[in-house]
């Protein structure tokens, strides 16, 4: 190929994907890796994306690995390479890779600190975000002696009947819902625990940011309902705190 006529030149602008990961090849040649996002054009209007694999040795690897960073938007100018690897089972593959010739800033100074600057306060707001998030406790308890009893289940719905979650069942010690928008919400008891019948089916709950909200479901012997017909008169049905039941006749 020595006499040949050919070309191999790559002219690459993107940002790196994750920051670059330097080692030392022989000891002491550094060589620098990483991934360039790089927009591509296809036969419509649409855009897509790839992820083009670059190599930087010595100097050059030195100079990416202190300066660049996930996010960087960066200018490659190099060759593609390629190599042939084998896998465990012997089966042969080929790669391919940019080897850089330069490497150079895609933005100035001035843009790169105000991007770093905007990551962060996205990152910060995330962060708050998440904290102003608040919590549902559920739990179902025995009404006559208050004893926490397992193998309920419960639906989460917004007021206007969107499903939240559904088929929470929890533990042992009831149901945990974390990460849930401050707002009101309907929870509804879709199975008791075994031997019992639920004397709410469902409440209504407030959920506040950063709080989190322990409700308790009373549960009826079903025995009891049973040998009466009827739910038993001198039976004193609870609702969670910060919940009102204006219908006297019916638990429900």
């Amino acid at each position: 190929m020595s006499n040949a006529i050919s070309i191999n030149n790559s002219v690459l602008m993107g940002r790196l994907t994750r920051d670059p990961e330097l080692r030392y090849v022989s000891g002491e040649i550094p060589v620098c890796s990483f991934k360039l996002a790089v927009a591509r054009r296809t036969s419509g209007s649409e855009e897509k994306t790839d992820y083009i694999p670059c190599v930087a040795w010595r100097e050059k690897a030195e100079f990416v690995n202190q300066w660049f960073s996930k996010g960087t938007l960066a200018i490659v100018i190099g060759q593609l390479t390629s190599r042939i690897w084998a896998d465990e089972q012997g089966r042969n593959h080929i790669a391919f890779e940019i080897l850089c010739d330069q490497v150079q800033f895609g933005e100035t100074k001035r843009q790169r600190v105000s991007r770093e600057a905007a990551d962060k306060q996205a990152v910060s707001a995330t962060d708050t975000s998440e904290e102003l998030r608040g919590s549902i406790q559920i739990k179902t308890v025995d009404a006559a002696n208050g004893a926490i009893l397992s193998g309920a289940v419960f639906d989460l719905y917004r007021p206007d009947g969107i499903p939240v979650q559904q088929n929470i069942s929890g533990t042992d010690n009831g149901a945990h819902i974390v990460g849930l928008p401050a707002g009101d919400y309907i929870i509804t008891q879709t199975t008791a625990p075994d031997g019992y019948v639920p004397a709410t089916r469902s409440v209504f709950a407030t959920v506040e940011s950063g709080m989190d909200h322990i409700f308790s479901f009373s549960q009826l012997p079903a025995a009891e309902i049973s040998a009466h017909g009827t739910v038993q008169d001198d039976v004193q049905y609870s609702l969670p705190d910060g919940v009102s039941d204006d219908d006297t006749e019916s638990p429900i």
